[in-house]
């Protein structure tokens, strides 16, 4: 039996908590136990863990570099992990002014870990072209915690509208105000949208809503079966994500997907359970939904679920092989680089 600690500094129930269920499935604690521990910033926040298999769920920064360093001097028999949540390509092109230092600070991010865990293919890529040792990456999809999913109805043959569900937080980078703007090209009897979430575009984006009868703004919540129950698909438009739990509750529901061709996404309909289009607009956000109409989307739905079935064995392997070469014997670290004090 390993023991694993998790460093998160969120413990809200998004998608990362969401995601560390999977250490509770059976094939799991058989093998580890797992405690969860915030993490800290500076050096002296850093302990040692009495852990086999310590697991970063936190993002790289400069600022937490120092972190890292100590936190490897004081954890030398340990195996470290870094998940990368949430960097990509299209985050790196659209949010990082300068690609140089930002694959700097990940090349060095890097140094501490015996891992680097990439959440898609496309990720494990980009992470290589990044600078990040190909030695030390592996990929492993996220996992999602909600089981209850499996149990919404499959879809039926559409009578009336395609009805269009998407939801998360309502941030610039999901991209829901064009998305919005392209429900301008379709009647409320050819197509609908549900949007639910919360986030600091909310307010814009129910000023948007309220000028369109075939969009519906809805609060936040948990109980999403029931919303995907009543769906026909679900679209994600975002200008960049890594995989997208969206996408796979979706499927888990035996919903059809509408992706953005960007990051991770297209990867959730390689089984045949969606499309994937450029969603960079308004405009090819209207043709993908498109697309999308002329489909025969009771067939994509259920090839969503049993595609998905597949992927969550396949993550519960990944999991195990991590640990297992946790288990081994491991030898004593001899600690940071100087080069990489300086560069911290």
């Amino acid at each position: 039996m390993i023991r694993i600690t998790h460093l998160l500094d969120d413990f809200g129930m998004g998608g990362v908590t969401r995601a560390l269920s999977l250490f509770n499935d059976p094939r799991m604690t058989r093998e580890a136990e797992s405690r969860t521990v915030r993490m800290g910033r500076g050096p002296a926040g850093a302990v040692r863990l009495d852990s086999d298999l310590i697991i970063i769920h936190v993002p790289p920064s400069w600022g937490r570099l120092p972190y890292l360093a100590a936190l490897r001097l004081k954890n030398p028999h340990a195996r470290i992990v870094q998940v990368e949540h949430s960097y990509t390509r299209a985050f790196e092109a659209n949010a990082m002014p300068s690609s140089g230092r930002f694959r700097t600070l990940l090349q060095t991010a890097a140094r501490p870990v015996d891992e680097v865990i990439a959440v898609s293919r496309a990720q494990h890529r980009w992470l290589a072209e990044a600078g990040v040792p190909s030695k030390k990456l592996r990929s492993i999809h996220p996992w999602s915690g909600r089981d209850d999913l499996y149990k919404v109805p499959d879809l039926e043959p559409r009578d009336g509208p395609l009805r269009l569900l998407a939801y998360g937080r309502l941030a610039p980078e999901k991209n829901f105000a064009a998305l919005i703007e392209a429900m301008r090209s379709f009647r409320a009897d050819e197509v609908t949208l549900t949007l639910f979430g919360s986030g600091p575009e909310e307010a814009r984006l129910a000023e948007l809503a309220s000028e369109r009868d075939n969009v519906r703004l809805l609060p936040a919540t948990n109980a999403i079966d029931a919303r995907l129950a009543t769906c026909s698909a679900v679209i994600v438009p975002s200008r960049y994500e890594a995989f997208g739990l969206v996408a796979t509750e979706a499927r888990m529901a035996g919903r059809p997907v509408l992706v953005a061709d960007i990051d991770g996404l297209p990867e959730q309909v390689r089984s045949g359970g969606g499309v994937a289009a450029p969603m960079r607009n308004a405009a090819e956000i209207a043709c993908a939904i498109i697309r999308l109409k002329g489909a025969d989307l009771p067939t994509m739905g259920r090839a969503a679920r049993a595609g998905v079935l597949r992927q969550h064995d396949e993550i519960i392997s990944g999991w195990q092989a991590v640990a297992h070469r946790a288990a081994k014997p491991f030898p004593k670290k001899a600690g940071m680089q100087p080069a990489m004090a300086a560069g911290a």
